[in-house]
């Protein structure tokens, strides 16, 4: 009975995880299309240096989004593992807590963000090519506050779907987000064309749909509001521990995602820093396909470990590695040849003599797309703490390089960067931790008597 439920639950897996790479392709198709307008449409319809405002404010964005802590992947990942267990009670208490963690800390981080863009000189902060465009800015933030904390928590149950790998209603609800999106922004830029509807549009109508989202996880799964007024205190501790490993993986994916426009914006010229701004948005946007596959193989991984499944976890790892690949040399090889002429022909941006940093972009994203692909596996095997000791590290030999290497070679130098912090730490390091880590579970899997015999062989 029990070889037939574990082929039952092995269908079962399988299925989910091509329903959510399925829907994962449209919700980042439609992703794409936005962004691929939003890019040059943004770029020429604000201006230059309303343009680079408009960065500068979505990294803020993305700072407060550091409050949403353990009420993400520590959710997620609690999820998964009550799930396995079908102990509803636990997924109750933990979907809970994560909402309370997720508000509390949302208006902490808020307030904090706050005080400081109104205390803080905008030329410190960001540059002086800034210091007369403080009313713009604290304008642009307070609207960038109400936006994310309303992302945040809504956002928690994302989290939870990915625990259960029903990722195919967050893709669906985000595709139908981004088509709204990019029909709402080609208004919004034809007839009132300001930072903050810009910032509305792109940011504000995903949220609505997460809400939606929300209501539909209450509908199917009612008990999970049986915790809603009962004390979570023992949950708290679990998305505190795994929570907190992720925020430092949070953190540094901050400073990889914003760091380098912050580092031009001070070191380098407006003209230079919207160029490496613009490239290095247009090759995430393309970076992102990955996560079509890798973002549902989290959970499922997850899922695999509770059910000791390591045969699935080893053909798993090993087709995607290959598919992963095959397409970062791809768009390597593409952005090298194309890329120049490409921005400059979409995006009416001056790449002339700027090859050197398309072929520097095109070795990083083989290396990106190569240790996103570990990051992510290994977040679901385990050992949570040290993969976001690497993922910080390497970022923050990102900024060391940066300082030194940017006044020298301007956008070149912020790319090389970034392939360097990537060389030197988590391209050799993670291949490495991943076999200790399938070493690892084969040892938790065997059986006694497969113990015994393998000492008398060694």
């Amino acid at each position: 009975m029990r070889k037939v439920d574990q082929h039952d639950h092995l269908r079962q897996r399988n299925s989910l995880l091509r329903l959510a790479i399925i829907t994962s392709l449209l919700s980042k198709a439609s992703g794409l299309a936005l962004q691929g307008l939003a890019i040059p449409l943004v770029y020429r319809t604000l201006g230059q240096q309303a343009y680079e405002i408009y960065l500068l404010m979505t990294a803020v964005l993305s700072t407060i989004a550091l409050a949403q802590m353990g009420a993400g992947p520590g959710l997620t990942l609690g999820i998964a593992t009550a799930s396995a267990a079908m102990n509803r009670d636990q997924e109750s208490q933990l979907f809970n807590a994560a909402l309370r963690l997720t508000t509390v800390a949302a208006l902490i981080g808020s307030v904090i963000l706050l005080a400081v863009l109104h205390w803080v000189p905008p030329g410190v902060l960001f540059g002086e090519s800034f210091v007369n465009e403080r009313p713009t800015i604290l304008d642009v933030a307070d609207v960038c506050v109400i936006v994310v904390m309303f992302q945040i928590v809504a956002g928690v149950v994302d989290s939870a779907l990915a625990g259960y790998q029903q990722q195919m209603f967050t893709n669906i609800g985000s595709m139908f987000a981004n088509l709204v999106s990019t029909g709402m922004l080609i208004w919004v830029c034809q007839s009132s064309p300001t930072i903050n509807n810009v910032i509305l549009v792109i940011y504000g109508v995903p949220a609505v749909s997460r809400l939606a989202n929300l209501v539909n996880l209450y509908r199917r799964k009612p008990y999970l509001l049986q915790a809603v007024l009962r004390s979570c205190r023992g949950s708290y501790g679990m998305l505190l521990n795994v929570g907190l490993a992720f925020w430092a993986i949070q953190i540094g994916g901050i400073i990889e995602q914003h760091g380098g426009t912050y580092v031009m914006a001070h070191l380098s010229t407006p003209k230079d820093t919207d160029l490496f701004a613009v490239v290095y948005r247009a090759m995430s946007l393309v970076g992102s396909v990955s996560l079509i596959v890798t973002q549902p193989l989290w959970p499922a991984f997850t899922d695999a470990i509770a059910h000791k499944d390591i045969g699935w976890i080893r053909r798993s790892y090993k087709r995607i590695q290959l598919v992963l690949n095959a397409f970062s040399i791809g768009v390597a090889v593409a952005t090298v040849i194309l890329g120049p002429s490409a921005f400059r022909y979409f995006v009416h941006i001056d790449t002339a003599e700027s090859r050197p940093m398309f072929l520097l972009f095109g070795l990083y994203f083989v290396t990106n797309v190569w240790t996103h692909f570990y990051y992510v596996v290994l977040m679901g095997m385990g050992g949570i703490w040290r993969i976001a000791m690497v993922a910080l590290s390497e970022n923050v030999l990102l900024l060391i390089f940066s300082v030194a290497l940017v006044p020298r070679w301007g956008p070149a130098g912020m790319v090389a960067s970034y392939l360097l912090a990537s060389i030197t730490l988590p391209a050799w390091l993670l291949p490495q931790l991943m076999k200790r880590a399938l070493v690892r579970l084969n040892e938790s899997i065997a059986s006694p008597l497969d113990r015994g015999v393998s000492m008398v062989t060694k």
